[in-house]
């Protein structure tokens, strides 16, 4: 089977100080047709969809780097409206709506779309999102896996059988997480930042999924790309992005895996214990960031760490030439170790393209990419 392509499409990239490079484009922070063009270009370059997040209510992080103003189910509706040949997947939360209410929506993105339309399930970790939407306090972390069993099954059970249900995208990593995922997903996003990671990951989920009697999701880590003609060009462009990082975004990171930094900055060593146990956010990020900071030696300190793990939040990542991307993914292919790859432009515009017309041609050659005419339909049921 050749690679699964999803493109994950932050406004300005996946790097968090990507909207100070002189080729962002932040003033079309509200142009929809800003993301028509990237799903475009990913289209052009085979992917199977593209991936919208979803950032209810207000951060203050948004003082120091970009995120956009869409509800991502609108988002998609205009990008299908306009982009005929990739599947869309939206993010929608199991804790903010109902299975009537989702069903209602993605019903109507299917219709809109011809069938392409994917739901990515997140049960929400975000305080600032729930009390937007006027939930003084989230469940705790299992309670809301729970919740979000009986949601989807209910989701299912109302689902018209004639039409072809939406793509059921899932990307916890909890042990609770993976056993919602081995249950109702049919595709995967998770960070494994090495391919022993992703392969003790995908096992795990083919040996859950066996224990409900379905067909194992598929495994799609994220991959963050900076992309250069040469390794010293790649690398460049990551320190210098590493470089516009401000404290105050380098602390956001951190906070938003549990990991609050002490009075003393972030020049602190890295604490024992790296994560709040009582955080009720992403749980399972804090021990891969754990093992990252293993990896980098025991004088790391929390600042190194952020730069380390920044716009990767986790995820593998690569400065290199498209050659060398083409490579790790055809690797990690081979050793059961993906099925295929959400990939995170380290920036754009810019890094999407330097992907689609330098590492798509390679994967093409090398049989790992399938050919598909822009202008395809997609399928609208199946793989």
């Amino acid at each position: 089977m050749t690679l699964r392509l999803f493109a994950e499409f932050h406004h300005s990239g996946d790097h968090e100080a990507a909207w100070r490079l002189p080729t962002a484009q932040p003033e079309r922070i509200a142009d929809a047709g800003y993301y028509v063009e990237r799903a475009r270009l990913a289209a052009r370059g085979g992917f199977d969809a593209v991936f919208f997040a979803d950032f209810p209510g207000f951060d203050p992080a948004v003082r120091h780097h970009i995120r956009w103003p869409f509800e991502p189910t609108v988002l998609l509706g205009a990008v299908a409206a306009a982009v005929p040949d990739v599947r869309l997947v939206a993010t929608a939360s199991t804790v903010f709506s109902t299975a009537d209410r989702l069903v209602d929506t993605f019903a109507a993105l299917q219709r809109v779309s011809g069938g392409r339309a994917g739901w990515n399930v997140v049960t929400a970790g975000s305080p600032t999102a729930a009390r937007a939407l006027g939930i003084d306090a989230l469940p705790p972390h299992d309670e809301r896996y729970d919740a979000a069993d009986a949601v989807v099954a209910d989701f299912r059970e109302r689902w018209d059988p004639d039409v072809p249900r939406p793509l059921l995208v899932q990307a916890g990593a909890s042990d609770r997480g993976r056993e919602f995922a081995a249950r109702h997903a049919d595709v995967v996003f998770a960070a494994t930042p090495t391919l022993a990671d992703g392969r003790a990951f995908r096992d795990d989920l083919h040996r859950r999924a066996a224990t409900y009697g379905r067909p194992p999701p598929l495994l799609l880590p994220g991959f963050l790309v900076t992309l250069g003609s040469t390794v010293d060009e790649a690398r460049r462009l990551r320190t210098r992005l590493d470089d516009l990082l401000t404290d105050p975004n380098l602390a956001g990171l951190l906070r938003g895996f549990g990991i609050e930094p002490p009075a003393a900055g972030l020049d602190a060593p890295l604490p024992a214990d790296l994560a709040d146990p009582s955080f009720g956010g992403i749980r399972s990020r804090a021990p891969v960031l754990a093992a990252i900071a293993a990896r980098l030696g025991p004088s790391t300190s929390l600042r190194t760490l952020a730069r380390h793990v920044a716009g990767s939040r986790g995820h593998l990542q690569h400065a290199g030439t498209p050659e060398e991307i083409a490579t790790i993914m055809g690797e990690w292919h081979a050793a059961g170790a993906a099925d295929g790859f959400v990939v995170k432009f380290s920036h754009n515009p810019g890094g999407a393209e330097d992907f689609v017309d330098g590492v798509v041609p390679v994967l093409r050659h090398r049989g790992l990419l399938r050919p598909r005419d822009v202008g395809t339909p997609v399928p609208t049921a199946g793989w």
